[in-house]
């Protein structure tokens, strides 16, 4: 009798096989071992595993990012498995729990090399619904000189932040989804549950008028990378931002997702080059964020 793919909940015992398959994705540069535990611990979320032959072949990591968007995150086969269905079976045990969960949409991100895992999304119905590009800075970066600036920086209120994101460039670019990381949240389901708990949040203003803002995810950490959410304004704005971001984060690496439709990335784009910032592809939309209705 030819052997299956089985999908169960993963047990505490599965955590050595889970991460022993980590392991080998992305050259062992995977982010699952960081949040591992934090899946482990998601109550109302789900974390998977695929089992061949009683053996972990594969996992992956179910959560909310609305009270009816579910999440899909970190599918992950064993390279010595691939071509058995893992990847095909998790989806299938994802989508169905979600929806008997009370899911109306199911919403993921992945990668441009992910060939597979695009290809598996894709025939199951998942529309793309926005391209980003993923750039990243060094902690090393050269120490950031005392700049000179006409506006005037400082945090916003809440109420100032949102009704600028909501108008900004950068979330229509964005089709309107608001990153955390590598989920994207639609801004308009929650405003204030979408920019909720962003620990740096800075604003560039010229009198009365805001000209600019940046949001991070985190304050400067001990350790660690930080994440930047938003970034858009004047020119003159972003440089001014920037300049102040990469100060209060001088030895810190940073990450951002910059939206990239096809007629071109958002304007930070270009300043964060400029700023020593990274992209793993070359400058290209290499992020994709795929979404599907129940």
């Amino acid at each position: 009798m030819a052997s299956s793919i089985h999908v169960r909940r993963a047990k505490p015992e599965d955590r050595g096989r889970i991460l022993e398959i980590s392991a080998q994705i992305w050259d062992g540069e995977d982010y699952v071992p960081d949040l591992l535990e934090s899946w482990y611990a998601d109550a109302r979320g789900e974390l998977a595993v695929a089992t061949w032959e009683s053996h972990v072949i594969a996992f992956a990591h179910r959560t909310w990012i609305t009270p009816d968007i579910a999440w899909l995150e970190g599918i992950r086969t064993d390279p010595a498995h691939r071509g058995k269905g893992a990847g095909k079976a998790i989806t299938e045990h994802f989508l169905r729990t979600a929806r008997v969960d009370g899911a109306s949409e199911v919403h993921l991100s992945t990668y441009i090399d992910n060939e597979a895992s695009i290809h598996i999304i894709e025939s199951y119905g998942f529309s793309l619904a926005a391209s980003f590009s993923y750039l990243e800075s060094p902690g090393d970066r050269p120490p950031i000189e005392d700049g000179t600036t006409n506006l005037i920086l400082r945090p916003p209120a809440p109420e100032e932040l949102i009704p600028y994101i909501d108008r900004s460039t950068f979330l229509e670019q964005s089709k309107r989804r608001f990153p955390r990381g590598w989920k994207f949240v639609p801004l308009d389901r929650n405003p204030a549950e979408a920019i909720a708990r962003l620990e740096y949040t800075l604003s560039a203003w010229n009198g009365p008028s805001m000209e600019g803002a940046v949001c991070l995810r985190q304050k400067p950490p001990s350790e660690g990378w930080a994440m930047m959410n938003f970034l858009d304004g004047s020119e003159s704005a972003i440089t001014a931002l920037i300049h102040q971001l990469l100060h209060d984060y001088q030895g810190i690496p940073l990450q951002v997702m910059v939206p990239h439709p096809e007629t071109g990335p958002a304007a930070a784009f270009s300043f964060l080059l400029d700023c020593g910032f990274a992209s793993w592809s070359g400058g290209k939309a290499d992020v994709f964020l795929y979404e599907m209705t129940l």
